[in-house]
């Protein structure tokens, strides 16, 4: 299963976002505390957090903490800030990204960031990866802008992987 995460503090995006987002998938709305927002937010789960800040760390954290026990070796997480939608090319290849036998799978960003297989901060973006929370158990988001990077260079350190030679997500699509 892929749980698609969207920590959010811009409620008003939702929409666009979950039209980008296949029915079938597991998409997981983490509500930032400063938002009072109670409306319908189009996501399989929506969760209201008494988190914020930190570029949705927080909000990361608490996701992986809630679901440690629930997810199984299959299981993906790939988190979709509340400022992008997916990108039609990860839609096309999902089903196989799913099956590839790896522990953090990475791709490139579109307009900016090149596929890598050494992710560290300045060439890698949230968007451009998604990892296996069984195999990279315990390691969270430090609460600092540079948290994707040193997440995904830790997650690799620790699993195996592979990184898809295309570009299949975007930067900030939305505002």
């Amino acid at each position: 299963m892929l749980y698609i995460v969207t920590p959010c503090s811009r409620p008003e995006n939702l929409a666009t976002i979950r039209k980008s987002i296949p029915s079938a998938i597991t998409w997981v709305v983490m509500m930032d505390a400063s938002t009072d927002y109670k409306g319908a937010t189009g996501a399989s789960v929506t969760l209201y957090s008494r988190n914020t800040g930190n570029w949705g760390n927080p909000l990361r954290n608490e996701f992986l903490d809630l679901y440690a026990d629930q997810f199984t070796d299959n299981d993906w997480v790939y988190f979709l800030d509340d400022d992008n939608i997916l990108h039609p090319r990860f839609v096309q290849q999902l089903e196989a990204l799913l099956y590839l036998d790896a522990g953090i799978v990475t791709w490139g960003q579109e307009g900016r960031l090149r596929p890598t297989d050494q992710p560290k901060v300045g060439n890698i973006d949230t968007a451009s990866f998604m990892f296996r929370p069984t195999k990279t158990k315990g390691l969270r988001f430090d609460n600092i802008y540079e948290a994707d990077g040193l997440f995904a260079q830790a997650a690799a350190k620790r699993t195996d992987l592979i990184c898809v030679e295309a570009y299949l997500c975007y930067y900030n699509a939305l505002r």
